[in-house]
């Protein structure tokens, strides 16, 4: 049998459909059922030829390939471009580990102020709290830290 290309087959069995006629009132075709099994009986031959025949492409792309990169890696270690990359990387791992730690610092330098702030907030408010009711003519129950006063509340 010679080789017929899938496209060509699929365009056949897309004629095929098209020449048929339909059946009036109704979605249906009828069909030359002869011409349709020969086309599908064709696909079934012609679709393991074009899988090997895809098998032995990759195949040969995959060897090219393998061959470039190893030819690629030749050409850096000659020239001793793969010393000066990893070098480089090493210089751009430390200089990213400086910046994280000087990040960090500050990070942590913002934390203390916002909470060094919030403190200074909170013991104003104690502050307020604890005259506004000897202003109303209640002594506070007892003189309590902000902490033992929070306790009371959980």
């Amino acid at each position: 049998m010679r080789a017929i290309e899938l496209d060509d087959l699929i365009d056949q069995l897309e004629d095929a459909l098209a020449e048929s006629r339909r059946v009036p009132f109704s979605g249906l075709l009828l069909v030359n059922e002869e011409r349709l099994l020969r086309l599908i009986d064709h696909l079934r031959v012609a679709i393991p030829e074009e899988q090997k025949r895809a098998r032995r492409i990759v195949q040969e792309q995959e060897r090219l390939i393998a061959e470039a990169q190893a030819r690629v890696q030749q050409v850096l270690e000659e020239r001793g471009l793969l010393e000066a990359v990893e070098g480089e990387r090493a210089r751009l791992l430390q200089q990213a580990e400086q910046e994280s730690a000087q990040i960090r610092a500050g990070a942590d330098s913002y934390a203390r102020q916002v909470l060094e702030e919030i403190d200074e907030r909170l013991a104003k408010l104690t502050t307020s709290v604890r005259n506004g009711l000897a202003a109303l003519g209640g002594a506070p129950r007892e003189q309590r830290s902000p902490q033992s006063l929070a306790g009371d509340r959980a």
